[in-house]
């Protein structure tokens, strides 16, 4: 039975790393991208795919946990102390981290299979730094961090519901009214198709974790608690159990299958589609790439989560934390921006929005270096 169980959590893992790895290489889908695209050029497409995504994970978290097939509040989203200083400061690194490294945990994983190896760069230096955060040298502040300002929640567990007082079936119907309106009216309706696509997928991903998580690979003798796509963990975990030989529990063997699974699924995607090539970091782009990768790493733990543990995963258990964590990300993302352009300005001589120029319609920032100066977001 016991085996069944591992077998669930591996092959479960693994199976959705691959199609996630597989959808983001394919789509490009990015939460950096969309953040980028809406403040630089105004455009929608990518944010309507990431809100498509939440949308999908949103009620399909609520059914699971309304139906009682997943417990959703034992989960770590819905601890009953809110860790609000880590959420910001954590979101707040991270988000400006991602504009630095070149795009988010989930498209930096994928350019990996793609063969990029400033990528690759920037994945060592999440793991690194991630691993250091929750197990190394700076677990002591971070545990800090959270004793002296971490608080309770207005309910008995972290929900939003909890704290509004209403029922979650109102909660969720709120807010999907409102992001189902955000998608009609917010925009002038310039859809990708296959973002909006990739964005379904992506959120049945994560209602599929969920399920595997927190009710397939459950029984009476087991210990982990419901979680789903989350990658800054896993890969923490990972590169300690490569560096110790630690032994694995339930929940790090799904979250290890996770990142294999990925890396593998863009792999496989880029050579299907002829996509895959090396590509070498210019020298100049690599104190941005490992300090961009360094503040990631920092940031998602002690957030919680990165974009898409807390963007996504947190946020389809509609949960105080990871919505705070989410805000944080995408100030930094802007911060980011304005960061980059400001520097690329003073490169230039020139007081005009470089950065503007960088922009690819389908995908974010185009690999343009005399409009960024540093490496690009989902080239």
């Amino acid at each position: 039975m016991e085996m069944e169980f591992t077998a669930w959590l591996v092959g479960g893992g693994l199976t959705l790393g691959l199609l996630f790895g597989a959808l983001i290489q394919r789509s490009k889908f990015c939460m950096a991208a969309a953040v980028s695209n809406l403040l630089l050029m105004r455009d929608y497409r990518q944010l309507h795919a990431t809100l498509m995504a939440m949308l999908v994970g949103i009620v399909g978290v609520y059914l699971l946990s309304s139906s009682g097939l997943v417990d959703v509040a034992e989960s770590s989203y819905r601890a009953a102390q809110i860790n609000w200083l880590g959420a910001v400061a954590g979101g707040l690194c991270f988000g400006f981290g991602t504009i630095l490294a070149g795009g988010c945990v989930g498209r930096t994983m994928v350019r990996v299979g793609e063969g990029n190896l400033g990528a690759l760069l920037v994945l060592l230096a999440i793991a690194v730094m991630a691993t250091a955060t929750s197990y190394g040298p700076l677990e002591p502040l971070r545990m800090a961090v959270y004793n002296a300002t971490a608080m309770e929640a207005g309910g008995s567990d972290g929900s939003l519901a909890a704290l509004l007082g209403v029922p979650e079936a109102v909660l969720v119907t709120m807010v999907s009214v409102m992001i189902v309106a955000v998608l009609l009216f917010v925009g002038n309706r310039s859809y990708s198709l296959p973002l909006m696509a990739a964005g379904l997928g992506i959120g049945l991903l994560v209602v599929a974790g969920w399920l595997i998580t927190g009710y397939l690979s459950q029984d009476d003798f087991t210990t982990h608690a419901p979680s789903s796509l989350a990658y800054a963990g896993p890969l923490a975990r990972t590169t300690t159990v490569l560096a110790s030989g630690a032994e694995l529990g339930d929940g790090t063997r799904f979250g290890i299958a996770l990142v294999a699974g990925t890396l593998i699924g863009g792999l496989l995607m880029a050579l299907a589609t002829r996509s895959f090539r090396w590509v070498m970091p210019d020298a100049r782009n690599l104190p941005s790439l490992i300090v961009g990768g360094l503040l990631m790493g920092f940031g998602a733990v002690m957030a919680g989560g990165c974009n898409i543990g807390v963007g996504l995963t947190g946020i389809s258990t509609c949960s105080i934390q990871p919505l705070i964590a989410v805000a944080a990300i995408v100030a930094g993302m802007g911060l980011g921006l304005a960061w980059v352009n400001w520097l690329e300005e003073r490169r230039l001589g020139q007081r005009r929005p470089a950065a503007r120029q960088a922009l690819d319609n389908g995908s974010g920032v185009r690999q343009a270096e005399q409009a960024l100066h540093y490496r690009q977001l989902t080239a």
